[in-house]
């Protein structure tokens, strides 16, 4: 793919960015499905509004654990950089990749031209990955101060 840009490479690139899109929502589907079973059993029929460091431990511990999930879904598209010869250093692939998901953008570290495509979609697929977990998170927070605890 790293000559002109044809129809058949074409097709290879919005492909790319199709697998890439799918892997990336299904880790984030499971893992936040894996989370919020974990949750719901720790705060099931308790409110924590009264216990300022209990709620601040878990939800220490999602933050991390949703950051751990972008980190993952980060290491999807740098292998998938590293594989397609797109960048050739992994590690300058997970600076890239991660600077991309993020929308912060990659300073010195640049990817084939012909996989600039795929990079500009991973910039729209993070922020809505961040977004779900944002989401995500606020309805955690909201339960465990009893605005939902669980129990209906």
């Amino acid at each position: 793919m790293h000559g002109a840009i044809g129809s058949g490479a074409v097709l290879a690139v919005v492909a790319t960015c199709i697998v890439l899109a799918m892997l990336t929502v299904v880790t984030h589907a499971i893992s936040l499905t894996v989370i919020r079973r974990r949750l719901t059993h720790r705060i099931s029929g308790k409110v924590y509004a009264d216990h300022v460091f209990v709620e601040a431990v878990i939800i220490s511990a999602t933050v991390l654990s949703l950051s751990l999930v972008h980190l993952a879904e980060v290491c999807i598209w740098a292998a998938a950089y590293v594989l397609l010869d797109a960048i050739g250093d992994p590690r300058d692939a997970i600076y890239y990749s991660l600077s991309t998901y993020t929308t912060l953008g990659p300073d010195g570290v640049t990817i084939a031209k012909s996989f600039r495509a795929v990079a500009g979609f991973e910039s729209l697929i993070g922020p809505m990955m961040v977004a779900w977990s944002t989401a995500f998170l606020v309805e955690f927070v909201v339960r465990m101060r009893g605005g939902n605890n669980g129990t209906g």
